[in-house]
């Protein structure tokens, strides 16, 4: 239509075109603007990360945008033609709340967000966030619909993983049968698991509650607290502790962690983690073993005091002899700093290292004169009867292989098996120069006591030739700067 035809409106004394008064540009105007708009509309679709279409309320839509076919597998013209429907692509599980929230747009605002999963042209499970507008006319009739779809499948995936974390963690937290306490930085208790609820039922609710009242019945922190010492410091520290009852008294003991709860932004500590252990089982089991080694260490020592007694029932003139050796053997082992349980060892091996001598003839054993060699020979067999007779008994040390070897001496010289230095035992070296000044300072049937000065010179002039050089110089020092004396 001709724009002179057009009515007038008046504006004072001058009329004006309609069209001037809405700024309408020309038809030839309108023509090339939209010819210009049309390829930088075409680019922005192209560019968003989302599928934008229009759709109809029956369920059908017409695409505009080529990125449904990389989305969906499917050619564009199929929906354009309308020959297949976008719902018919929803997962049926999904298409009743997916249409609940465009009944909702429709009786409110217009605008839905939804999410829902389509199963694409492969089968793949493909999931989608719709985000459309309802285009209603003048009498409110839906004319169409439009919107964008934004494929969020990694989003959901990495949802469902955290999701399943959130559960795992959640599970161990709750079944779990240790106890976990979540402190603030005030020592309140923030969160516990059913564990510590259970254990501490008579202190309920403890959320809320200070640790050290809840658990312990105090209203001073506990010394030492290892949730104490975490916040001070910030490092792992661990604590042994009594389980109380609800009258305060111990009915148990506790391992307890202490870990520190951290802010996420600037790495301040914000809490502790405690990490609670019930160890009342094994604390009981290990005293009972504990017990139990006692009675089997005062058994032992009893059948080896009864052992050397039978052989000195025997043998009446060197009556201590062995005793004596134990006491100077343990001085010495402890003037070299070796272990404690190989101490408690030369205790056992000195009161045991003649008991070979059980099968010597008494006559032998206690002839007040010189021996002859052949008799020299009985007794020089002690070792080895002593060795048959312990080995088979399992000791917590070789006291049989040490038994066998206290005669022996450095330069190959010793007996039964003139063994040299590097082959005899740490424990038989010492038991033999035990043995030699005990037996030289004491009486024997044969002549009388030498004294402990004969005996510390023999061993000083021997030094590194029949007896170990450390052994030496332990045994000395005892003698002459501690003023070790045999009991």
């Amino acid at each position: 239509m001709d724009c002179l035809n057009k009515p007038r409106i008046r504006s004072g004394s001058r009329s004006i075109l309609s069209s001037d008064l809405y700024n309408f540009p020309a038809h030839n105007q309108i023509g090339e603007q939209s010819h210009k708009s049309q390829p930088e509309f075409e680019i922005l679709i192209d560019n968003l990360p989302a599928v934008v279409f229009k759709g109809y309320i029956d369920g059908t839509v017409d695409f505009y945008d080529q990125k449904v076919e990389n989305l969906t597998g499917y050619p564009k013209k199929v929906f354009e033609s309308r020959r297949k429907k976008w719902t018919d692509l929803i997962l049926a599980e999904d298409l009743p709340k997916a249409k609940t929230a465009f009944i909702k747009a429709l009786k409110t605002d217009k605008l839905y967000t939804r999410e829902y999963r389509i199963k694409n042209n492969k089968k793949k499970i493909i999931w989608l966030q719709e985000r459309s507008t309802i285009i209603c006319d003048q009498n409110g009739r839906v004319q169409h619909v439009i919107g964008m779809l934004f494929d969020i499948t990694q989003r959901k995936q990495a949802e469902q993983a955290i999701e399943e974390g959130q559960h795992f963690l959640s599970s161990i937290y709750t079944s779990i049968q240790d106890g976990i306490t979540i402190l603030n930085s005030d020592l309140g208790i923030v969160q516990v698991n059913p564990t510590m609820g259970k254990w501490y039922t008579h202190a309920q609710s403890l959320v809320g509650k200070r640790c050290y009242q809840a658990y312990h019945g105090q209203e001073i922190p506990c010394r030492p607290c290892p949730a104490h010492r975490t916040l001070a410091t910030g490092e792992p520290h661990y604590e042994i502790v009594a389980r109380k009852d609800i009258h305060g008294k111990c009915s148990g003991w506790l391992e307890e962690y202490s870990f520190s709860w951290r802010n996420n932004g600037n790495g301040k500590i914000k809490g502790i983690i405690l990490y609670v252990r019930d160890i009342t089982a094994r604390i009981k089991s290990e005293d009972a073993v504990e017990e139990g080694m006692r009675k089997l260490k005062k058994t032992l020592n009893a059948t080896v005091t009864a052992l050397a007694a039978t052989v000195e029932t025997r043998d009446p003139y060197t009556a201590g002899h062995q005793g004596r050796v134990a006491q100077l053997a343990c001085a010495v082992g402890q003037e070299l700093e070796v272990s404690r349980d190989l101490v408690e060892g030369l205790r056992v091996m000195g009161y045991l290292h003649d008991i070979g001598k059980i099968a010597i003839p008494t006559e032998i054993l206690c002839k007040p004169g010189k021996l002859s060699e052949y008799e020299l020979h009985i007794i020089k067999g002690h070792p080895l009867i002593g060795h048959d007779i312990l080995k088979e008994i399992e000791f917590p040390c070789q006291v049989a292989r040490v038994v066998l070897q206290h005669h022996e001496r450095l330069n190959g010289t010793g007996y039964p098996s003139g063994l040299l230095g590097q082959d005899i035992l740490l424990e038989a070296k010492i038991l033999s120069v035990a043995d030699v000044i005990e037996a030289m300072a004491s009486h024997r049937p044969y002549r009388p006591a030498l004294g402990l000065e004969k005996a510390l010179e023999e061993i000083l002039q021997n030094d590194g030739i029949l007896y170990d050089s450390d052994v030496v110089r332990a045994c000395l020092n005892l003698f002459t700067e501690k003023g070790f004396t045999f009991k």
